[in-house]
């Protein structure tokens, strides 16, 4: 099952006309946590008295485990972004979907005095660009936008070591004209971080657990203790999460709000995760290299990249280019190189993998009381 983990929103609503006929006034609240201004300097190093801007600072909703939510309002305008599903729970191995989200959304913007983030009413796209004139892209909505959306799923591998297998797999795997890289043994990442279109990484929950313990709030120890840990563990958990952002979102339909529904959600996180879940041959269990149907030359090839070498620098450009064609049809892309990663043996094992559909009966119990726990502690603090 795919869940919504993250999310950017933003409305714009409309003012009220003052008195005098010339002044619009905000219509809604003011949120924010002060102000943030630039100021220059005169020609003997003075402060300039008139900021060059100004501008309002987010307001920081922390809530327990680390949670948080920023929000601002300029009473026109309203920015939302965090994980919402997170907040006040100890993890986010399951999650809310697409209408529970922007519910939780809006109760949250409803109890700092905000109105509902909606859909508003479609109509023509007046500012249509010739981008978006190729592409369709030709309504829009009155109502919130949404510049980012992470969405997640969780895939069980059998035990902690299919699941570091599998990490290895994909690592030596490519996605057209898009940057692979990886963080530590147990994350493997697709783009940039600062890409506008999409991020795309895979990495082993338990592990991705223990690394943020401490920015959740949580010692180690409490981590390995926790049920939820030992499950993502025991099972080889592993999460696969796409950051789809402004264009990729633009070039989905699925900026306005009103546009967004679960199954489109869910059709844009398959159309770029699965060329790479689905790209082994499904005849294949173990790729044992002796074994392959390909001829000597190929296999060594595959060897030597899988140990890490540089096989590129000895092959002439033709041959490389068509050992590469033969070698991924089997899942092993010589094209880019094994930075940092994990080198192969000879002997390579394809893990079996499938997603989960739904969370182990005790998850949800367990949530609700680790967020109640949190509450009554930080309540006995507050008292004494």
């Amino acid at each position: 099952m795919i869940f919504v983990d993250w999310i950017n929103a933003s409305q714009t609503f409309p003012g009220t006309l003052a008195e005098d006929g010339l002044d619009v006034l905000p219509s809604i609240p003011k949120v924010d946590s002060g102000f943030v201004a630039k100021i220059g300097r005169d020609e003997n190093q003075e402060l300039i008295d008139d900021p060059e801007w100004i501008t309002t600072s987010r307001l920081q909703h922390r809530g327990s485990f680390e949670s948080s939510i920023m929000l601002r309002s300029d009473g026109f305008r309203v920015d939302l972004s965090g994980n919402v599903g997170r907040l006040d729970r100890p993890d986010n191995l399951f999650n809310l979907q697409w209408d529970e989200t922007l519910a939780k959304v809006n109760e949250f913007v409803g109890s700092h005095g905000l109105p509902p983030f909606s859909a508003g009413e479609q109509r023509m796209n007046d500012n249509v660009s010739e981008y978006d004139r190729k592409h369709g892209n030709l309504i829009c909505w009155t109502g919130g936008t949404v510049s980012m959306i992470h969405l997640t799923e969780n895939y069980v591998t059998g035990s902690a070591g299919n699941a570091q297998a599998f990490i290895d797999w994909i690592a030596t795997q490519s996605k057209s004209h898009v940057k692979r890289g990886r963080a530590g043994e147990s994350t493997v990442g697709f783009g940039s971080k600062g890409s506008s279109r999409s991020y795309l990484k895979f990495y082993i929950k338990a592990d991705e657990m223990l690394a943020h313990a401490k920015a959740h709030g949580r010692t180690a120890a409490e981590i390995k203790a926790d049920p939820v840990y030992q499950y993502c563990k025991e099972n080889g958990v592993v999460r696969v999460e796409l950051e789809a952002r402004r264009l990729l979102l633009r070039d989905n339909q699925l900026r306005f709000i009103g546009d967004i529904t679960m199954p489109k959600l869910e059709k844009l996180f398959r159309n770029e995760v699965d060329p790479l879940l689905t790209r082994t041959r499904e005849d294949i269990t173990r790729v044992d290299l002796d074994a392959l149907d390909l001829a000597p030359g190929a296999k060594m090839t595959a060897a030597a990249y899988l140990r890490g070498e540089d096989v590129r620098a000895s092959l002439s450009r033709a041959t490389f280019f068509r050992y590469a064609k033969q070698l991924r049809d089997y899942g092993i892309d010589i094209s880019t190189p094994l930075d940092n990663a994990t080198k192969f043996t000879s002997l390579i094992k394809v893990v079996e993998i499938s997603p989960i559909n739904t969370a182990p009966d005790w998850y949800w119990t367990h949530q609700f009381r680790m967020t109640a726990q949190a509450a009554n502690t930080a309540a006995e603090k507050v008292a004494a």
